[in-house]
Protein backbone atom coordinates (compact mmCIF):
# COMPACT_ATOMS: atom_id res chain seq x y z
CA UNK A 1 0.00 0.00 0.00
CA UNK A 2 2.95 2.31 0.51
CA UNK A 3 4.76 1.77 -2.71
CA UNK A 4 1.49 2.27 -4.57
CA UNK A 5 1.15 6.17 -2.48
CA UNK A 6 4.82 6.55 -3.73
CA UNK A 7 4.55 5.17 -7.16
CA UNK A 8 1.15 7.89 -6.77
CA UNK A 9 2.82 10.88 -5.91
CA UNK A 10 6.02 10.67 -8.23
CA UNK A 11 3.03 10.12 -11.13
CA UNK A 12 1.58 13.36 -9.78
CA UNK A 13 4.70 15.23 -9.66
CA UNK A 14 5.61 14.58 -13.00
CA UNK A 15 2.28 15.35 -14.52
CA UNK A 16 2.48 18.46 -12.58
CA UNK A 17 5.74 19.02 -13.89
CA UNK A 18 4.03 18.51 -17.42
CA UNK A 19 1.49 20.47 -17.12
CA UNK A 20 3.27 23.40 -15.88
CA UNK A 21 5.95 23.08 -18.70
CA UNK A 22 2.88 23.20 -21.27
CA UNK A 23 1.30 26.15 -19.47
CA UNK A 24 4.39 28.24 -19.57
CA UNK A 25 5.28 27.16 -22.86
CA UNK A 26 2.12 28.00 -24.51
CA UNK A 27 2.24 31.62 -22.23
CA UNK A 28 5.87 31.89 -24.02
CA UNK A 29 4.21 31.08 -27.20
CA UNK A 30 1.43 33.67 -26.89
CA UNK A 31 4.12 36.43 -25.11
CA UNK A 32 6.23 36.29 -28.04
CA UNK A 33 3.33 36.86 -30.63
CA UNK A 34 2.15 39.82 -28.70
CA UNK A 35 4.46 41.55 -26.62
CA UNK A 36 7.64 40.03 -28.53
CA UNK A 37 6.41 41.25 -31.51
CA UNK A 38 5.91 44.73 -30.32
CA UNK A 39 9.13 45.03 -28.96
CA UNK A 40 10.38 44.04 -32.24
CA UNK A 41 8.75 46.60 -34.15
CA UNK A 42 9.86 49.06 -32.10
CA UNK A 43 13.47 48.12 -31.99
CA UNK A 44 12.95 47.78 -35.90
CA UNK A 45 11.62 51.82 -35.40
CA UNK A 46 14.22 53.08 -33.56
CA UNK A 47 16.87 51.62 -35.69
CA UNK A 48 15.49 53.66 -38.66
CA UNK A 49 15.78 56.72 -36.88
CA UNK A 50 19.20 56.40 -35.72
CA UNK A 51 21.92 58.25 -37.84
CA UNK A 52 24.25 55.71 -38.47
CA UNK A 53 21.07 53.77 -40.68
CA UNK A 54 20.28 57.55 -42.59
CA UNK A 55 23.72 58.39 -43.36
CA UNK A 56 24.00 54.60 -44.43
CA UNK A 57 21.09 55.65 -47.27
CA UNK A 58 22.15 58.74 -47.97
CA UNK A 59 25.34 57.35 -49.35
CA UNK A 60 23.45 54.83 -51.34
CA UNK A 61 21.59 56.90 -52.69
CA UNK A 62 23.95 59.14 -53.81
CA UNK A 63 26.24 56.32 -55.50
CA UNK A 64 23.13 55.44 -57.23
CA UNK A 65 22.39 58.87 -58.44
CA UNK A 66 26.17 59.50 -59.80
CA UNK A 67 25.53 56.36 -61.44
CA UNK A 68 22.65 57.11 -62.76
CA UNK A 69 23.85 60.62 -63.86
CA UNK A 70 26.63 58.95 -66.15
CA UNK A 71 24.47 55.64 -67.06
CA UNK A 72 22.78 55.07 -70.53
CA UNK A 73 19.01 54.66 -70.99
CA UNK A 74 18.78 50.78 -70.36
CA UNK A 75 21.19 51.24 -67.28
CA UNK A 76 18.71 54.42 -66.50
CA UNK A 77 16.05 52.17 -66.12
CA UNK A 78 18.18 49.35 -64.06
CA UNK A 79 18.91 52.17 -61.71
CA UNK A 80 15.76 53.06 -61.24
CA UNK A 81 14.20 50.18 -60.20
CA UNK A 82 17.17 49.23 -57.98
CA UNK A 83 16.67 53.00 -55.79
CA UNK A 84 12.76 52.02 -55.64
CA UNK A 85 13.16 48.71 -54.39
CA UNK A 86 16.14 49.32 -51.76
CA UNK A 87 14.07 52.94 -50.39
CA UNK A 88 10.64 51.39 -50.83
CA UNK A 89 10.14 51.33 -46.95
CA UNK A 90 12.53 54.49 -46.43
CA UNK A 91 11.65 58.57 -46.28
CA UNK A 92 13.04 60.24 -48.27
CA UNK A 93 12.38 63.76 -46.65
CA UNK A 94 15.07 62.30 -44.73
CA UNK A 95 17.55 63.14 -47.32
CA UNK A 96 18.69 66.56 -49.00
CA UNK A 97 17.86 67.54 -52.22
CA UNK A 98 18.49 66.45 -55.03
CA UNK A 99 18.82 63.03 -53.41
CA UNK A 100 15.77 63.61 -51.92
CA UNK A 101 13.67 63.94 -55.47
CA UNK A 102 15.57 61.31 -57.27
CA UNK A 103 14.85 58.95 -55.14
CA UNK A 104 10.87 60.06 -54.75
CA UNK A 105 11.10 59.98 -58.64
CA UNK A 106 12.44 56.38 -58.77
CA UNK A 107 9.96 55.41 -56.20
CA UNK A 108 7.09 56.50 -57.87
CA UNK A 109 8.73 56.06 -61.55
CA UNK A 110 8.12 59.77 -62.09
CA UNK A 111 10.56 60.85 -64.98
CA UNK A 112 13.70 62.24 -64.10
CA UNK A 113 15.10 64.77 -65.50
Amino acid sequence: MKSLKVIGIIVGILLIFIALDLGFGYVGVFKTKTVGKAQQNAQREVFEETQSFVEGKRQEALKFYKEYISADIEDKAALTEMVSHSFANFDEDKLKEPLKTFVYNCKYQNKIE
